[in-house]
């Protein structure tokens, strides 16, 4: 009787077993699903730059990148700075943010490009 419960109880097991490893078999996935890439669909810029920016001024800069898939993505510090007049682009690894410094004044901008997207931001630095 002993042994006749032993054997039931093995064969449950091994049972058990290949019913678990056959339910965790993936599922085949569509071919385009695999090879669909995301790509950059637009660049955000956000800046706290104060009404009046004077040259040594910094501020804050918030880059963001919306993909296809629709999600999006701080890249601050991964945007490249393609174009800049009037001030500088302070990159901050380990930052959500970057900082921009007004150098000089009159009418500035910065350009960041991600993805191959390109966007620019505007500001004026005043005369102290």
């Amino acid at each position: 009787m002993k042994k006749l419960a032993l054997l039931s109880l093995s064969i449950f097991s091994v049972f058990t077993i290949i019913s678990s490893a056959s339910a965790a078999t993936p599922k085949p996935v569509a071919e385009a699903s695999v090879n669909a890439q995301v790509t950059v669909t637009k660049l955000e810029i956000e800046a706290d730059i104060p009404r009046v920016f004077y040259p040594g001024n910094t501020a804050p800069v918030w880059v963001t990148a919306h993909f296809s898939d629709g999600t999006s993505k701080l890249v601050s510090n991964d945007a490249k700075v393609i174009q800049q007049s009037a001030g500088f682009y302070i990159s901050r690894p380990g930052f959500k943010y970057g900082i921009l410094e007004a150098a000089r004044l009159g009418e500035g901008w910065i350009t960041f490009e991600y993805g191959g997207v390109q966007k620019s931001l505007y500001f004026t630095v005043a005369n102290k």
